[in-house]
């Protein structure tokens, strides 16, 4: 039976709404009330309560009302149609007036949907009495008994017959009134409590960024509870892993009230490091060369001579690089890249060479700030078989 009240709905808010896309309207939704219906009665047990709406410009929420008192605000999806399904535990048996609502994205409140229902046993309507018929008394007439025949008087005259008793006539019995039926007395409703929010709280409180912490609550007796608009349980938790501080809000509501509390989670940003400001070129110091004289092998059957160049080179932001840069006489001969060998000792191989003359060596060093330093040596070259 629900499965069809709620189909035949759908297809009559299709009709509807594309009646009213041709224009936005400034009425509000029309809504409908799906269960349950009007004149119905119900047992004295947890129910549920469902309505839909539409609205050309969008229907935002639906509010629910028990004899006048909100039970709670349901929010919407925005769209042209939405429907919404309540719970309500009705505390006594007695007549009730369940009304929808629905309110549009533009702030428009429709008209209401109402049904009147009978929810468990009332207390059974005085039994008239029955109506008193007018009781006849009946009153017997005495027969009389026969008299001899009368004797003359002294003069002869005949006696005059005595006259005889009359019957009464009949007395009717009052009637009574007939009792006019009481309508029975609905049981008034106790009013709904407030919701109550026992505890809200984030732990930790305080995070370093790029942590979370856990937001956990409990709440009594609300309709429906929200976490920043987000509906959630009334008693749950949920992590957040904030950029930044944020506060954090919970609402809850029923047909008692509201209530609302906050929790906030304070984010501790790493410090931004100062940045180092360099302009000091790295020192080289300690320049040698396992030989400051290596002869050419030209005209030679024996190898030609190398000499290992080191240097000390230190800066304060670190060394990047240093490069060794060769003339040979005048003419480039090619450049070498010095390697570290031991804290602060950077060394390269230079040789052999074919050809005599004086070898300069430019020994440039470069920190991770882009300052450069220079150191000049030189080394003879010789020709030591040349015929």
């Amino acid at each position: 039976m629900k499965q069809a009240v709620v189909c035949c709905a759908a297809v009559l808010l299709i009709v509807l709404a594309l009646a009213g896309c041709a224009a936005s309207s400034t009425q509000g939704p029309m809504a409908w009330l799906d269960e349950p219906l009007d004149g119905a009665a119900l047992p004295l047990e947890p129910t549920e309560i469902m309505a839909h709406a539409s609205d050309a410009d969008g229907v935002a929420s639906l509010e629910f009302y028990v004899n006048g008192v909100l039970l709670v605000r349901s929010p919407a999806a925005g769209g042209m149609l939405a429907d919404a399904t309540v719970g309500w535990n009705p505390s006594a048996p007695g007549v009730y007036t369940i009304t929808a609502r629905a309110t549009d994205n533009q702030g428009n409140v429709g008209p209401e949907a109402t049904a009147v229902v009978t929810v468990g046993e009332l207390e059974g309507s005085p039994t008239p009495l029955p109506t008193a018929r007018p009781t006849e008394e009946i009153v017997t007439q005495e027969t009389p008994s026969p008299r001899p025949p009368s004797s003359p008087g002294p003069t002869g005259t005949p006696r005059q017959p005595t006259p005889r008793p009359t019957s009464a006539p009949p007395t009717a019995t009052p009637r009574l009134p007939t009792a006019t039926p009481r309508p029975p007395t609905p049981t008034p409703q106790p009013p709904a409590r407030r919701p109550e929010i026992a505890y809200f709280q984030a732990d930790p409180g305080t995070i370093n960024a790029g942590g979370c912490s856990t937001l956990s609550w409990g709440v009594d007796y609300a309709a429906a509870v929200y976490l920043d608009g987000e509906g959630v349980g009334d008693h749950d938790t949920r992590q957040v892993c904030p950029a930044t501080t944020t506060t954090y809000t919970l609402h809850a509501t029923s047909g008692g009230g509201d209530d609302q509390d906050t929790a906030t989670v304070t984010v501790i940003q790493a410090p931004t490091p100062t940045p180092i400001e360099d302009n000091t070129p790295p020192s080289i110091s300690d320049i040698s060369f396992s030989e400051t004289e290596i002869s050419t092998t030209i005209g030679c059957t024996a190898p030609p001579d190398t000499t290992v160049i080191s240097a000390r080179v230190w800066d304060e932001s670190g060394v990047w690089a240093v490069i060794a840069t060769l003339q040979l006489s005048g003419s480039p001969a090619g450049t070498v890249v010095m390697t570290q060998s031991a804290p602060d000792v950077y060394e390269a191989e230079l040789g052999p060479f074919l050809d005599a003359g004086n070898l300069d060596i430019t020994i440039m060093a470069q920190d991770y700030h882009a300052n450069t330093a220079q150191e000049v040596r030189t080394v003879i070259v010789k020709n030591v078989c040349v015929m």
